[in-house]
């Protein structure tokens, strides 16, 4: 049985999300924000840090620019996504690897044996494709994977917990994509906009699950210090930490 998330291994697909849709997230800036002080909060120089599910780069290139000499791993299973990660970050001057690795099997931690363990571990939008259950061992994994004291941040769609705060959302989501449409002279109407995000290729690969459930997965699987950081509607900054002891 083929996987939603297999959509994403799509050039065309993967280029239309960079291009139309990652720019218009939400808050977007917010969330790197607080991702950035929850790392800085440790109190600690970044030495290794992984990004998984990385996308076009954008959460490796905020930390590269706080901890410039810092040896990143870069991972995906989409080789539109990390071939993107790879032009995004051609002429940084620190150690990095990029990784093409799928999430849903459990053997994805072994590709990153040589690297590991990692100061900081992020995750942005890419957990949420697979089974409450796949998730759960996920963040076991990623436990395993960090340093004593080492943090895991995750920016993520969450499940919403009634259809009417989802519609609320969806609206936003609508309001945000078309702004961000017209600063790129597209053309587009809201109407078309709205079409296209409601009928969006890749909606049957999201497995959305709550930010409430995830952090008690997370304290489940040896986290410390778990909360929601931020939240607006269906997108969260959640994670914790791996104790000193």
């Amino acid at each position: 049985m083929s996987r939603g998330d297999e959509v994403w291994k799509n050039n065309s697909l993967a280029q239309a999300f960079l291009d139309g849709v990652r720019g218009a997230i939400p808050l977007a800036g917010e969330q790197i924000e607080v991702m950035l002080r929850l790392i800085k909060a440790r109190d600690e120089s970044v030495t290794s840090f992984a990004d998984l599910g990385c996308g076009n780069g954008i959460l490796a290139k905020a930390i590269l620019a706080q901890y410039p000499q810092a040896r990143g791993t870069l991972v995906d299973f989409s080789e539109p996504m990390l071939r993107e990660a790879q032009i995004q970050l051609k002429n940084h001057p620190a150690e990095l690897h990029f990784i093409i690795a799928d999430l849903g099997l459990e053997d994805w931690v072994r590709t990153l044996a040589n690297q590991a363990p990692f100061d900081v571990i992020v995750s942005g939008f890419a957990i949420h494709h697979q089974p409450d259950e796949r998730k759960r061992q996920l963040y076991r994994e990623i436990f395993t994977l960090l340093k004593p004291g080492g943090i895991f941040v995750n920016l993520e769609h969450v499940t919403s917990r009634t259809s009417w705060i989802t519609s609320i959302f969806d609206d936003l989501f609508v309001d945000n994509l078309f702004a961000y449409h017209e600063k790129q002279q597209s053309g587009k109407t809201r109407e078309q906009v709205a079409k296209e995000y409601y009928y969006r290729p890749d909606k049957a690969a999201n497995i959305l699950a709550s930010v409430e459930d995830q952090c008690d997965w997370l304290r489940a699987g040896g986290f410390e210090d778990v909360d929601c950081y931020l939240k607006i509607f269906e997108l969260a900054v959640f994670g914790g930490r791996r104790p000193l002891g």
